[in-house]
C-alpha cells in the first residue's frame, strides 16, 4: 500500500513544484522586465507613454526638437456624420457632411492647442479635414502636456518609410 501512495504523492508533488516553478519564473520575469523597461517609462513621466515612441522622448531630453503628426480621437465625430448621413439618406460624406467633420475637428484641435505651453511648440500644418496636424515640439512639457489630453490619441515621428521590400 505505501509503494502505491509513493509514485502518487511524488507525482502530486511534482505537478505541484512545477506549478509554483512556473509562477516564481514569471514573477522573476515581471520583475525584470520592469526593472529594465522603468527608464524608459519613466522618460514619459507616466503620462501618455504609450502614446509616443521612446525615441522621440530621448531625442527631447537632449535637446532636439521633435516634428511629430498628432493624431485626434474623431470616432464621436464619424458616429455623429454617419448619423447624419443615415438621417439625410446618403452613403458617402458630401460637402455638408465634410464641413460638419471639419468644424468639430477644429474645435478639438483649438481645445488642444489651448492648454499647450506657449513657445513650447510649433503648428506646422493644420489638416483641415482630417484628426491630424503636425507639430514641432521644443519640450518634454509641452508633449506631456498633449499626451494627457484625452481628445490625443497618439503622435508618430515625421520620417519616410519604405513598405516595398
Amino acid at each position: 500500500m505505501e509503494k502505491l501512495l509513493k509514485p502518487r504523492v511524488a507525482e502530486e508533488c511534482g505537478v505541484l513544484c512545477l506549478s509554483y516553478m512556473h509562477i516564481l519564473r514569471n514573477l522573476f520575469l515581471t520583475i525584470i522586465l520592469s526593472v529594465a523597461f522603468y527608464p524608459q517609462v519613466g522618460c514619459a513621466g507616466g503620462v501618455g507613454m504609450n502614446k509616443a515612441p521612446h525615441e522621440v522622448w530621448a531625442k527631447l531630453a537632449g535637446g532636439e526638437s521633435q516634428d511629430l503628426i498628432v493624431v485626434f480621437d474623431d470616432s464621436a465625430i464619424q458616429a455623429q456624420a454617419s448619423q447624419l448621413n443615415k438621417e439625410r439618406g446618403i452613403i458617402f460624406d458630401d460637402n455638408d457632411t465634410i464641413r460638419f467633420k471639419k468644424d468639430r475637428y477644429a474645435a478639438i484641435k483649438a481645445d488642444v492647442i489651448s492648454v499647450l505651453p506657449l513657445g513650447k511648440f510649433e503648428i506646422l500644418k493644420n489638416y483641415d479635414v482630417l484628426p491630424l496636424m503636425f507639430l514641432r515640439f521644443r519640450s518634454a512639457e509641452a508633449l506631456k502636456t498633449l499626451l494627457a489630453h484625452p481628445s490625443v490619441l497618439s503622435v508618430h515621428e515625421d520620417r519616410k518609410e519604405n513598405l516595398m521590400r
